[in-house]
C-alpha cells in the first residue's frame, strides 16, 4: 500500500505494518534505515506529498512577499518543526517561484499518466 507519512509513521514504529521504502527522493530523518524506492531498484523515483497556500492571481507583490514570509518564519518555528514531526511532515518554506517550478514539473510527471489512464475531468 502506498499512504503518507503521517497516516503510516506510527504503525510502523510500533511494528504493526513493515515498511519496505519511502517514495521521497530523500529517507525520512526519523526512519532512516528505511530506503527510497530508488535506492531499492526504480532509479529516479521521487514521488512525495506536498501542500501550498495559492492566492489569487492578481493579489499584489507586496502581499505575497509578506504571506510568503511569515508563512516561512511559522514553518521555521521549532515549536512548528516539533508538531510536524509528530506527524510525519517535514515542513519546508520555499518561494512563490519554486512552487510554480514544482507545479510545472508535476504536470509534466502526471500528464503521461493522465492521458495513459484516459483520466477526464466530469
Amino acid at each position: 500500500m502506498f499512504n503518507t507519512t503521517g497516516s503510516l509513521l506510527e504503525p510502523v514504529r510500533s511494528k504493526q505494518v513493515h515498511a519496505l521504502a519511502v517514495t521521497s527522493a530523500q529517507r525520512f530523518p526519523d526512519q532512516p534505515e528505511l530506503p527510497t524506492v530508488a535506492e531499492s531498484g526504480v532509479p529516479g523515483y521521487d514521488v512525495s506529498s506536498w501542500y501550498a497556500i495559492y492566492l489569487p492571481a492578481k493579489t499584489p507583490p507586496d502581499v505575497v512577499g509578506k504571506l510568503n514570509a511569515d508563512l516561512g518564519a511559522i514553518l521555521n518555528a521549532p515549536a512548528i518543526k516539533d508538531r510536524f514531526k509528530l506527524l510525519g511532515v517535514l515542513p519546508r518554506a520555499s518561494t512563490p517561484a519554486d512552487l510554480v517550478a514544482m507545479n510545472v514539473a508535476d504536470a509534466a510527471l502526471w500528464a503521461p499518466v493522465i492521458k495513459e489512464a484516459n483520466i477526464k475531468v466530469e
